[in-house]
């Protein structure tokens, strides 16, 4: 039931609204002639979209709330404040806002238009619009994956210069939003407010910007990127232990961590733009690269030493001493006391001696040749991990460091 006192609070209002466009010039600031009009700005964010390294932007959905006096707009009534409305955005003054580093944006109109206009009688306005925005954010890489990106937020006047219009932030509680930011990739680590008035050509033009820190998430190059190059790296190390004469099985191993470390290093890059300069991950995988190319090096020396006096000959001199044993007896050969040289046979025995001593000494080339390689298979079961830890001892601190 509508009492006497509502129907004049309604007609009031009704007489304000009918009047307000015979008596208001909407091209005309508050305080036209006066100090710079002040809006204050917070934003609430609804839903923080998503992170592209690509094309190097983010987007959010948001509430733009803007605050301001106009003392034009003031009135009496025993309400607290006019009925809120969006019909009355076209026949008021409003701040010439926009996003200086937006790529796209959008107004919502489902099942209206999401835009709110209030008016309280000292004057104040509240002017509110739920937009869904595009902004660019420059990136770098340098330490992808473990990488932090600041991405702004940039609020700026178009027309107004800072003689006319200054935009602050509320003193209370700028920036809110309604639950904690949950993206694929990145967590919103921080978020902090400040200013970036500009200067143009045309004068000196208000500014003010939100930056967010977006740490990202390392579980999902950990399990696809760091973890398997680590095994490829320890796989190619196998080869120190098989055989050398099992030539296809230590290339095949070699040439298979090899293509699949180069496999990984393309498929990273697809998500990333092409950048000049080498990021962490790319320094990453190339020492993972070197160490498993080195692995098939080291055993084209070792076949070398091992071919160094034909194939078939050191087969035939392993397969009598065998591999280990001349290693162990590489210092134990002589000729014996007893051989014929030392008792003068004649000239048919010196000869069988001098034949058997070119047959020991040949066969102690062998073994030194055969030794050299199956040694360099013993130094390198060493050698390569302990570089390897080494760079990572390097590497890590380096790269999660700030």
């Amino acid at each position: 039931m509508t009492t006497s006192h509502d129907a004049h609070d309604m007609k009031n209002t009704t007489f304000f609204l009918d009047s307000l466009m015979g008596n208001y010039d909407r091209r005309l600031r508050p305080n036209f002639d006066g100090p710079p009009t002040v809006i204050y700005i917070d934003i609430h964010i609804s839903r923080f979209d998503s992170v592209h390294e690509m094309t190097m932007d983010f987007g959010m959905t948001v509430l733009l709330r803007m605050r301001w006096n106009d003392p034009r707009l003031s009135f009496n009534l025993t309400s607290q404040h006019i009925p809120p409305s969006s019909f009355m955005v076209g026949k008021i003054w409003i701040p010439d806002l926009y996003f200086a580093n937006e790529k796209t944006a959008y107004f919502h109109d489902v099942t209206r238009d999401n835009i709110l206009l209030r008016f309280h009688p000292n004057g104040d306005v509240l002017f509110s619009v739920r937009l869904t925005l595009t902004l660019a954010c420059p990136m770098k890489f340098g330490k992808f994956p473990m990488d932090k990106q600041t991405c702004h937020m940039q609020m700026e006047s178009y027309g107004y210069t800072t003689s006319e219009l200054e935009f602050q932030w509320k003193p209370d509680s700028p920036i809110t939003n309604d639950t904690a930011f949950e993206l694929q990739q990145f967590t919103v680590t921080s978020h902090e407010i400040g200013r970036c008035d500009k200067s143009y050509y045309t004068g000196e033009f208000t500014c003010i910007m939100v930056m967010f820190v977006l740490g990202r998430e390392l579980g999902y190059y950990w399990l696809i990127i760091f973890i398997p190059s680590f095994m490829l790296v320890l796989l190619s190390w196998v080869s120190f232990w098989i055989n050398p004469f099992a030539s296809p099985a230590r290339v095949s191993l070699c040439i298979t961590s090899v293509l699949t470390i180069t496999t990984q290093a393309i498929g990273v890059h697809e998500t990333l733009p092409k950048v000049s300069y080498a990021t962490a991950i790319d320094v990453w995988m190339a020492l993972c690269l070197i160490f498993v190319t080195a692995s098939l090096f080291e055993y084209a020396c070792v076949n070398y030493c091992l071919q160094r006096f034909g194939k078939y000959r050191l087969k035939e001199a392993l397969s009598k001493a065998g591999a280990e044993m001349a290693l162990m007896n590489l210092g134990n050969v002589e000729i014996p006391l007893n051989n014929p040289v030392h008792q003068g046979n004649g000239f048919d025995g010196m000869s069988r001696d001098m034949t058997d001593a070119y047959d020991i000494e040949k066969q102690l080339k062998l073994h030194t040749e055969v030794a050299q390689a199956l040694k360099i298979d013993i130094v390198c079961r060493y050698v390569f991990p302990a570089c390897f830890i080494a760079f990572n001892v390097i590497y890590w601190p380096l790269i999660l460091g700030e």
